[in-house]
């Protein structure tokens, strides 16, 4: 068994061959291009184990790695969690704390050769597309939000108050509105409004694509959007991040991943302050969020709901609330049934 560390950069890689008891061999510096790999792969005499980090040229080329003759296995691992355990191996390997490229390369073929490489599930090209055209609404509507809150601060500063909705969709409102402005926030509130229809028909272009890719009528959509406060966009987003529910081995790693376990650091008996952690997906983390909140006064949530709000405040009860989502969220994934009360 053979095994090589791949440390990516935008222009170049680093690549370490080592055999099954960690003895190195060749080591190559090449162009991060399908050219510069093939010219490493194709100086090797058997099949080899690749490891690289999900680092942002990490799709393509574990595709291309998968379908090459010489290379058997691709794993593709967690940049965060592969960092903390290159530190201490390297340490085990005898480098210390020294840190260069081909000792960054050599402790991914280390982990492998360990069993020790913490993989992530590299999305199919479908997957990708699909998550990818949802993550690009997201962001569109998030640049129409901000849009619309700097219309209403600049007019506000000036004393004018009116609905954006009333501004955009009301001419006479909006001439109004324009005319009693002085030139340079005239000229500002019309650049804003331009990009308000730029955005608003990106959005609609987006979603409509979305429609063929993820129509309503698909199963898993289905079943989410049966579920109280998921409508078409958080099923849609929950899908998407989710990827696959057989990836997730039980309901806590699903919790996890989005970011709704509590992290709880104990010593001697003390406890210190509870928090969520920050090394998550966010996307997913605000689906569950926004599906808490729509589902709140739910008969199947409202009365311990309303115990969480009364005790710990709204906010832990919707956070709580959560978390009891993607749990029911899990179950009904993975048993393929919709939500029942």
């Amino acid at each position: 068994m053979y095994y090589t560390g791949c440390d990516v950069h935008d222009k170049i890689t680093q690549l370490q061959h080592m055999d099954a008891d960690g003895s190195l061999g060749l080591f190559m510096e090449v162009a991060t291009s399908k050219e510069g790999f093939s010219q490493f792969l194709d100086k090797l005499d058997a099949p080899t184990i690749i490891t690289l980090e999900a680092s942002g040229q990490y799709w393509w080329l574990s595709q291309f790695l998968e379908s090459h003759p010489k290379v058997k296995q691709v794993n593709v691992v967690d940049p965060r969690r592969c960092r903390k355990l290159s530190e201490e191996l390297s340490v085990v390997c005898g480098y210390g704390r020294a840190k260069n490229d081909r000792i960054d390369a050599e402790m991914q073929a280390e982990l492998s050769r360990r069993g020790l490489a913490p993989t992530i599930h590299v999305p199919t090209p479908e997957q990708l597309r699909d998550r990818t055209l949802n993550r690009h609404r997201f962001s569109l509507v998030g640049q129409r939000t901000r849009i619309i809150r700097q219309i209403q601060g600049l007019l506000k500063m000036l004393g004018i108050s009116i609905s954006i909705s009333k501004l955009i969709n009301d001419p006479r409102s909006q001439k109004q509105v324009l005319e009693a402005l002085p030139d340079y926030a005239l000229l500002i509130v019309l650049n804003l409004l331009t990009q308000i229809s730029v955005v608003e028909k990106q959005i609609e272009k987006t979603e409509t694509m979305l429609d063929e890719v993820l129509p309503l009528s698909n199963p898993q959509i289905e079943i989410l959007i049966s579920h109280p406060g998921i409508a078409t966009v958080l099923s849609r987003t929950i899908k998407t991040e989710i990827l696959d529910i057989k990836y997730f081995a039980a309901y806590k790693y699903l919790v996890s991943y989005s970011g709704l376990a509590p992290i709880i650091q104990e010593s001697a008996g003390k406890k210190s302050t509870i928090k969520l952690n920050r090394f998550c997906n966010y996307y997913l983390k605000y689906a569950f969020i926004a599906a808490a909140h729509g589902a709140r006064y739910h008969p199947r949530y409202k009365r311990k709901y309303e115990q969480d709000e009364k005790k710990h405040g709204p906010i832990i009860a919707k956070l709580n609330l959560a978390r009891r989502i993607a749990k029911t969220i899990y179950w009904m994934l993975t048993r393929q049934q919709p939500f029942t009360e």
